[in-house]
């Protein structure tokens, strides 16, 4: 039952979000049009900024969850960028009414997500300091959302699958390298006891 409320609470926001703006939207608005009231929508949400993190939350994990087709990021990228154009409208109005710092986060967690599985995967049975990985993940991360906001901002205009072309000519032989190569420089700084800068043959 609490379960089936919720999801109701959500499409009946998102049906909401296909009219008009999110900071036109009121918790009176959701509970009248889904017919419950003010306390089962407390009862779940301190407020409609904490429904839209939740709703963030649970797109994030379903396509961080779907561990990518041979560790490609490609395929997770799709599936986020075509469910953002297919929701279009939504995507808009949410974009124009809260803080780009939000809007950030949520694709950051996205790109970090999926590149942590890919990390996983290149570098498996291979040794990679969790710093090490969270730090290139990062970096490639903050990239993928620079461009992923010019892309909304511009009103989504071009096919995520010529957009994801560009970015793998750009990005999957860097990334690669630079998994395959940290995780050896790791290595031979594990087995060797010291850092490779002190070593003589290095």
């Amino acid at each position: 039952m609490a379960n089936f409320t919720k999801k109701e609470i959500i499409k009946t926001f998102f049906s909401l979000l296909e009219q008009k703006p999110l900071s036109k939207i009121t918790v009176k608005n959701i509970v009248e049009t889904c017919g419950i009231n003010r306390n089962t929508f407390y009862y779940y949400y301190r407020d409609i900024y904490d429904l839209v993190d939740d709703i963030f939350n649970i797109e994030t994990e379903k396509v961080t969850s779907q561990n990518p087709v041979h560790g490609y990021w490609q395929e997770g990228c799709l599936q986020s960028m075509h469910y953002l154009k297919e929701h279009a409208m939504i995507i808009q109005n949410v974009f124009n009414s809260i803080q780009l710092e939000t809007i950030k986060a949520y694709l950051f967690k996205t790109a970090h997500g999926l590149l942590i599985t890919l990390s996983n995967n290149v570098t498996e049975g291979q040794y990679l300091p969790p710093a090490d990985r969270n730090f290139i993940a990062d970096f490639y991360s903050h990239a993928f959302v620079g461009i992923f906001l010019d892309w909304i901002r511009g009103g989504m205009k071009q096919e995520p699958e010529n957009f994801i072309e560009l970015m793998s000519r750009m990005l999957n032989g860097s990334i690669y390298d630079v998994l395959k190569r940290s995780a050896k420089d790791a290595g031979r700084q594990k087995s060797w006891g010291m850092p490779l800068s002190m070593r003589d043959d290095n």
